[in-house]
């Protein structure tokens, strides 16, 4: 009878514990992560290895999709981790860091294959190709945008793009098929005289430029921000983009045809969203393509129906400034019918990340 009584007096307490654990989290979280350092600055998602990748600090956290418990803790980089992507077959994983290398890893034992240190500035955006055999990375700082194989062998290229060498966001496509770049213009010559050629305004010679990059084409969009570009997204195969700055607006561009920078079309611009009351510091497209999700100084994340631009939701409960969102779906099934997302993460610079069930926050329109 004395072992039934613990029995029971253990699971009330457990129930207990559980209960109160999900009571304290915000509406619509479905679990809270504390990675235990911080920053967390970049967070990726494999559906075939039911894994979460956390760039927090120095390192990378690995979690279970399901438990969200942590399973092992890649350690290598010395300075902070900004980039991070599973390879299609959850096989590999790459990072880019403040340190001005790419890693390459093991994603099931946690081994450091291979360190890359051509960079000369922090590595902002890393992606592999589809078929997984080559990642790509990217630095603002230095203007470089490298191709590298993920099996010593093959021949690796270095490439930069002008008309300026320092950019103030970067971002590949899934696949890395497409890349934008963002920068502030102030006295290139020719960028001035073709969007005003375009019948842009341009005041000053001063033209905030998004690049775009796609299978040897280039084409440019003249962003109406009032603020450098702090973030950029890119949905599926490139064609839709969206640009997210420090004056607080989103912008989402349809660059489906812009390979022409003296053919720029203002029209180009579908929707500018309001609402932040921060600059943006992160975005992240839902697997479908009909959800963005934002992050911003403000503390909040905000989620935006794509098609018409309207305010769906705003996440709140955060301590600190987001540094990152990623919808947990597979982006290889962007485009089909099993497109789906299991859930949204957003985290901190406080080192905590979110987990938001998105059933529950739709259910709830």
């Amino acid at each position: 009878m004395t072992r039934l009584v613990k029995l029971i007096l253990l699971f009330t307490l457990v129930t207990f514990q559980i209960n109160t654990f999900a009571q304290n989290l915000p509406t619509g979280a479905i679990a809270e992560i504390n990675v235990g350092e911080g920053p967390v600055n970049a967070i990726t998602y494999s559906r075939s290895a039911n894994r979460i990748a956390i760039a927090a600090a120095n390192n990378i956290h690995i979690y279970d999709a399901d438990t969200y418990e942590e399973i092992m803790v890649f350690v290598g980089h010395t300075d902070s981790v900004l980039a991070v992507a599973f390879s299609p077959n959850s096989k590999l994983l790459v990072s880019g860091s403040s340190d001005e290398t790419v890693s390459l890893w093991n994603a099931d034992t946690g081994e450091l294959i291979r360190t890359r240190e051509e960079h000369t500035g922090p590595v902002n955006a890393v992606a592999f190709t589809p078929n997984g055999e080559k990642f790509w990375s990217a630095s603002n700082e230095d203007g470089a945008i490298c191709s590298w194989h993920s099996i010593d062998g093959g021949e690796d290229a270095k490439m930069a793009y002008m008309p300026t060498d320092v950019f103030t966001a970067t971002a590949f496509s899934f696949g890395g098929e497409t890349s934008a770049r963002a920068f502030d213009s102030f006295s290139d010559e020719a960028i001035v005289k073709a969007f005003s050629k375009a019948g842009r305004k341009v005041d000053g010679g001063f033209v905030r430029l998004t690049g775009i990059y796609q299978g040897g084409h280039s084409g440019f969009i003249s962003t109406e921000h009032t603020d450098s570009v702090n973030v950029l997204a890119l949905y599926a195969s490139g064609k839709t983009v969206v640009t997210g700055s420090a004056d607080k607006t989103i912008q989402l561009w349809n660059i489906e045809d812009l390979w022409d920078i003296e053919d720029t079309d203002p029209t180009k611009l579908l929707h500018t969203l309001t609402g932040h009351a921060g600059g943006i510091t992160a975005m992240d497209f839902s697997v479908n393509g009909k959800l963005l999700a934002s992050g911003s100084t403000d503390k909040t994340v905000r989620l935006w129906d794509v098609a018409t631009g309207q305010h769906l939701h705003s996440l709140t409960r955060h301590a600190a400034e987001i540094r990152a969102v990623a919808f947990l779906g597979d982006k290889a099934l962007a485009g089909t019918a099993s497109a789906r997302d299991k859930a949204l993460a957003s985290g901190s610079s406080d080192g905590t990340v979110l987990i938001w069930g998105l059933d529950e926050i739709m259910s709830n329109d």
